[in-house]
């Protein structure tokens, strides 16, 4: 399996990785931020986060929702693996979004993709988004939050350093492109609201209510 440059540049930082990688993320986004806009938007109790990575965001989740169960779920065995905070809440599965369904179907008040879309091929987006429905509750919400393609030095910026860090063959959208994607999949009139996220302009957040 081929390894990105950022699997040994992770390994070469040691106790060093966990605020290192916090650093890295904050030149981009304010997960601070973006998890306090889920909270204001959204009460649940049950929560998916799909593509949770390493559980930056899913740490974040557990402190705004004291009382709720998430679950994170990634493809990477890598699942998880930074979070820190309370376990018995908190689960995280080496699991595509079909097995996740498959077993909790209609299941989740609250569903989160963040940062996610743009490293999955485009022709897989919509099935992706048809899958990942299926795990909401009727009048449950999807918060969609990924980075939104544009000429400007930042976004040139964040290309590079996620197509060589990554590996990834990362391709992004803009919104209007988000938008219609959303209807596509869950119809008209189900993005309730949008929000930008700060540092950034790019960063933007949709909710979707199914």
């Amino acid at each position: 399996m081929k390894m990105s440059i950022g699997f040994f540049v992770r390994k070469m930082l040691g106790s060093f990785e966990r605020p290192v990688s916090e650093l890295y993320r904050s030149i981009f986004i304010d997960l601070n931020a973006l998890v306090s806009q889920i909270n204001y938007w959204v009460t649940a109790s049950n929560i998916l986060e799909l593509g949770c990575g390493e559980g930056a965001v899913t740490e974040r989740l557990a402190k705004v929702y004291p009382n709720a169960k998430l679950t994170g779920i990634d493809i990477t065995s890598r699942v998880g693996r930074m979070f820190q905070g309370d376990l018995s809440r908190v689960k995280f599965k080496q699991q595509p979004i079909k097995d996740m369904v498959r077993e909790n179907p209609q299941s989740f008040d609250l569903l989160i993709i963040s940062d996610v879309m743009h490293h999955v091929p485009w022709e897989l987006h919509k099935e992706l988004l048809t899958d990942a429905k299926q795990s909401l509750k009727s009048g449950g919400y999807l918060v969609l939050k990924d980075w939104e393609r544009n000429q400007t030095p930042i976004h040139l910026l964040c290309y590079l350093l996620d197509r060589y860090i990554t590996g990834d063959k990362v391709r992004y959208k803009t919104a209007d492109e988000f938008r219609e994607l959303i209807g596509d999949v869950f119809g008209a009139n189900v993005i309730k609201s949008e929000k930008r996220i700060r540092p950034w302009s790019n960063n933007i957040a949709f909710l979707i209510q199914v």
